[in-house]
């Protein structure tokens, strides 16, 4: 399991690296591919218990993920809770009073 995981993860990063490297993908799906990549590195350090790497990895995983979402990665995202926020409509009350 540890080292299908690491397999899958080492491979997504080389894939975005490559891709970076090449001109061929922009970096919304470089940063994406390395946040999935390092949050599968993650998850593999929790299942083995080793704490150093988990919270390096976690760090990068973070770092990428903002990297991504600065990067217009949450444009949609944005964009959805936007629409929601048209549709709510607050109602004022008045609070109970007892005598």
């Amino acid at each position: 399991m540890d080292t299908v995981i690491s397999v899958v993860a080492f491979a997504l990063s080389l894939c975005a690296l490559t891709g970076a490297l090449s001109g061929r993908i922009t970096a919304r799906p470089f940063y994406a591919l390395l946040t999935v990549a390092f949050l599968l590195l993650v998850i593999r350090d929790i299942h083995r218990g080793a704490q150093f790497p988990a919270i390096t990895d976690a760090a990068f995983t973070g770092f990428f993920a903002w990297r991504w979402w600065q990067n217009g990665g949450g444009d949609d995202t944005k964009r959805r809770l936007r629409g929601l926020t048209r549709r709510f409509k607050p109602v004022r009350r008045t609070s109970p009073t007892t005598s």
